[in-house]
């Protein structure tokens, strides 16, 4: 197995094991941020959410 896919695995978990109202939440976000990245070249969307979630884990 893949590190991307372990880690893939391990997030998908957590999710599933989330508050109703949390997992829907989180799941309301990544529509939302699939829908921004989707007029963006998919490897520059890419690079850019791997840089936000980057950001988001250092503060």
């Amino acid at each position: 197995m893949k590190e991307e896919e372990a880690s893939l695995m391990i997030l998908q978990h957590a999710i599933d094991n989330l508050e109703a109202d949390k997992k829907q939440q989180v799941l309301r976000c990544v529509a939302a941020i699939r829908e921004a990245m989707s007029p963006f070249n998919s490897e520059a969307a890419g690079l850019a959410l791997m840089l936000v979630a980057a950001q988001t884990a250092a503060e």
